[in-house]
């Protein structure tokens, strides 16, 4: 529950500017003090907020809600209840706007820096923060909840970007707390749900885009229109920090909004030259405005260099001084399951959360040069997803890795072998094992490691769990490998 007061005509004013209003039923003078968009949470005095989604019909929960003290409701469609109604013509939108206007308008008295693309949003966000953090407090919003100085404070609910209350709740919260920027990770479903609607942003970084979730867009031209409806949601004098190696961006209109480059190969505002990969990490030179700062970075991989340069770009946007950039980015932190380290002895073995066909490449391109013995790849494709990318991450991997191991990755509804059934054709020659139960491969992609070898186990990252019909299993990755290796006397 909200600690402000607001009228209900201030929702309704702000709903009927923005073209979404098409009737009002009952008083405007309501107080309301909170928001929800879930009845069973709903509280005394909450402006409810109802749409119909893709799976789910919120209308159908609203008397519950009432019947919670919810003092109104915004609807797209008129109901029998007995407290007012505002009703319009886009649920979400509105929802996002309402929930703004509620709390405060909190994306109003901070910096706020969108990080969209297919790949890199977590370590770029993450990246940002740590870059910005000396000089002001700084937060991120994304994959892995709510991230502080002191660690991640609250899950998103398997959701990159939370729904339009929780964002705003927590940038609210932030806000009162004295935070001065907030990193959000844009999804592609946040932006085309409208889930950030209500948010300015001062910045916007655009990653890369490449083959995932064309279940839900259909194909890669709807999924790259999705992904730059990030740029509307920009101030007019904000910021859009643009990764120039990206074909898929160009073209893109920045409405006169200033636009920055980066690039490793290309000529850029943000540029790395004399890329040198180590196990421990990537040296490079950074130019910057005419000035050259030669950089140890403590991630490993180009692609890693990549979200350095933007999270460096994103972070001069808002004000952090170059000199600082340079010296945060050498003693930059490990991002949790992105190529994570469970043992370096006598064979490495990483976890990492690559999922799609080009965050398989640049994890393998990534540790393939650092891999005196062989490279053994265990990896799995998601359930109820994406299935024409399958062929693809098998090819990514046959195209790297000396072995396969083909096992389950969130199965969801599918059957597993179906899914690897997929994965198999496109694996080619490329020797493999096939092991349907995760925990079994595991250990078995283990028990064929040599000295001098790298396994990496590849996918799950940071998740905790492993979906398997519509139940979620705890599934400890990191966890999982080192039991494997103290039984088969590793560790």
């Amino acid at each position: 529950m909200s600690d402000v007061t607001c009228a209900l005509h201030e929702v309704l004013d702000v709903l009927r500017t923005a073209g979404l209003l098409t009737e009002v039923r009952g008083s405007g003078d309501v107080v309301v003090r909170g928001v929800s968009q879930d009845s069973r949470t709903t509280v005394k005095d909450d402006l409810f907020l109802a749409w119909k989604g893709t799976q789910d019909d919120a209308h159908d929960f609203v008397p519950g809600a009432v019947g919670r003290g919810a003092s109104a409701v915004v609807v797209e469609r008129p109901l029998k209840v007995d407290v007012p109604q505002l009703v319009v013509r886009d649920g979400r939108r509105a929802a996002a706007l309402a929930a703004d206007v509620v709390l405060g308008s909190p994306s109003e008295r901070m910096a706020v820096v969108g990080v969209t693309g297919t790949n890199g949003k977590t370590t770029t966000s993450l990246l940002v923060r740590h870059l910005v953090a000396p000089e002001k407090r700084a937060a991120v919003i994304g994959t892995l909840g709510l991230t502080l100085k002191d660690g991640v404070r609250a899950a998103t609910e398997d959701l990159t970007t939370p729904g339009p209350v929780q964002l705003t709740e927590w940038m609210r919260d932030l806000s009162a707390k004295s935070y001065e920027t907030v990193v959000i990770e844009a999804s592609s479903h946040a932006i085309e749900q409208h889930r950030l609607y209500g948010t300015s942003f001062d910045v916007a970084v655009f990653t890369n885009l490449s083959q995932d979730h064309l279940d839900y867009h259909g194909d890669m031209e709807a999924y790259r229109a999705a992904k730059l409806g990030l740029v509307r949601l920009v101030s007019e004098d904000g910021t859009l920090v643009v990764n120039a190696d990206d074909d898929a961006w160009e073209g893109l209109e920045a409405g006169g909004r200033k636009v920055v480059s980066y690039s490793l190969i290309r000529k850029a505002d943000v540029q790395a030259r004399d890329i040198r990969l180590r196990s421990t990490g990537t040296s490079f030179r950074m130019t910057v405005a005419g000035q050259d700062l030669n950089i140890s970075f403590p991630l490993i991989g180009r692609y890693n260099v990549e979200n350095a340069l933007a999270a460096s770009a994103a972070a001069i946007a808002v004000g952090v001084s170059l000199e600082c950039v340079a010296q945060r980015l050498e003693v930059a932190p490990q991002v949790a399951g992105r190529l994570e380290a469970v043992v370096a002895e006598p064979f490495g073995v990483l976890i990492d959360f690559a999922h799609t066909p080009a965050a398989l490449e640049g994890a393998l391109e990534a540790v393939r040069p650092l891999t005196e013995g062989r490279l053994i790849v265990l990896f799995g494709a998601g359930g109820d997803r994406d299935r024409s990318k399958r062929r693809r991450m098998a090819q990514a991997v046959a195209r790297l890795a000396d072995v396969a191991v083909l096992t389950s990755d969130n199965p969801r509804t599918e059957d597993p072998d179906l899914i690897i059934d997929d994965l198999v054709e496109g694996i080619g020659s490329t020797d493999f094992i096939r092991m349907t139960d995760r925990r079994d491969a595991i250990r078995k992609a283990l028990e064929v490691a040599r000295p001098g070898d790298t396994v990496v186990l590849a996918g799950k990252g940071h998740e905790t769990y492993q979906v398997v019909g519509k139940e979620k299993q705890p599934f400890l990755e990191a966890d999982i490998a080192r039991d494997a290796l103290r039984e088969l006397g590793v560790l």
